[in-house]
């Protein structure tokens, strides 16, 4: 019995995280399927030939620190995998996307 609360228990938490992970974030409005937090807010849109940028607003964010590891793994759960990093740029792909992520104090930059 004692097995069976455990294994119980393991499972709530499990879909509680998943839950969190899932619920935490939101599609970003202008590049497609890219988890951005919800307490994230967009300053501003630049769409030019080829290119889409967002700037969002996010106080946890730091040029120093990039992003959290809990943010990095809602971006893996919503099917971004890393690519290369370059200085305060992190590239995501997905199939054939990739999209770069630039983080610096209190904001951060979303560009396909």
């Amino acid at each position: 019995m004692k097995k069976r609360k455990k294994l119980f228990a393991v499972v709530i938490i499990a879909l509680l995280l998943i839950d969190y992970f899932k619920l935490a974030y939101t599609s970003s409005h202008d590049v497609e399927e890219f988890p951005i937090p919800r307490e994230a807010h967009l300053v501003k849109t630049t769409v030019g030939e080829g290119y889409i940028t967002e700037k969002y607003k996010w106080f946890i964010a730091s040029e120093a620190g990039n992003i959290p590891p809990w943010y990095q793994v809602s971006i893996w759960l919503w099917g971004r995998r890393k690519g290369e990093t370059m200085g305060a740029d992190q590239a995501y792909k997905k199939g054939s996307r990739e999209v770069n992520l630039s983080t610096f104090d209190n904001e951060s930059y979303l560009s396909e």
